[in-house]
């Protein structure tokens, strides 16, 4: 199960913040999730609730919003939201696109007291 890994990564980057601040409890954690890190949101909050045992983010809640795959095309600069596996710009069929969102995962905010 990588999203252990995942929000291993996530809890690193939540220590690193409240240390720099006077913080009593977290309240609230907000997650930004691509597409395409084929991280499953059950897993993420069973993974959540697995770091945060015994620490201040204990009984926090989790929010996750998913991000949609968006790609930009190579050739004719058109970006398009990827709704299958088949990469093809729908302007100019092209495959030479960059994915510009949709790979991300982001600590958004944390609510804290």
């Amino acid at each position: 199960m990588h999203e252990m890994s995942l929000m291993g990564g996530v809890f690193e980057v939540i220590e690193q913040t409240i240390s720099q601040h006077n913080v009593k409890k977290v309240i609230q954690v907000k997650l930004k999730v691509g597409e395409l890190t084929n991280a499953e949101p059950d897993a993420l909050q069973m993974a959540f609730e697995a770091y945060s045992k015994d620490t201040i983010a204990e009984g926090a809640e989790l929010i996750i919003e998913r991000v949609g795959v968006i790609a930009r095309c190579s050739n004719c600069q058109k970006e398009f939201s990827v709704k299958s596996m088949f990469f093809l710009c729908p302007n100019c069929e092209n495959s030479n696109i960059k994915i510009i969102c949709g790979e991300e995962l982001l600590l958004e905010s944390l609510e804290v007291e």
